[in-house]
């Protein structure tokens, strides 16, 4: 990483919109949420909070039901996808934590919460498909 710049500093977007059907302009605003609310679960998780990190994913995977165009259906599903896989990674990371010879108290509200949430998301992707 060039210019001393730290990761939480970075905002990359996570989703980028290739090739659309209608040229993106049913879901740029839309997208600009999605990838900050992505861009603060990311900085959220480096700084080891992860109750807003799973929060601010949440949020996104809510932006994502709001695209509800013809156009749009594919790529809201790719959102979502990428969405829930942060979620599990999260989830995995969490259980890790919580479980075992190492577990730490600390991280069981968060664990909790990434299973529901996960739960939910999950719930809402077979729903829509």
């Amino acid at each position: 990483m060039g210019n001393n710049q730290h990761p939480s500093n970075i905002r990359d977007n996570k989703i980028e919109l290739l090739v659309c059907k209608s040229g993106a302009e049913n879901c740029k605003e839309h997208l600009l949420i999605i990838n900050q609310c992505y861009s603060d679960a990311n900085t959220f998780h480096l700084e080891k909070d992860y109750l807003n990190s799973i929060e601010s994913l949440r949020n996104a995977f809510l932006m994502t039901c709001d695209l509800r165009h013809d156009s749009c259906v594919e790529c809201a599903n790719l959102f979502r996808t990428t969405i829930a896989d942060s979620l599990e990674n999260i989830n995995r990371e969490l259980h890790i934590l919580t479980k075992g010879m190492i577990k730490k108290k600390r991280y069981i509200k968060s664990y909790k919460k990434s299973c529901a949430v996960l739960d939910d998301v999950k719930r809402e992707i077979k729903k829509i498909s």
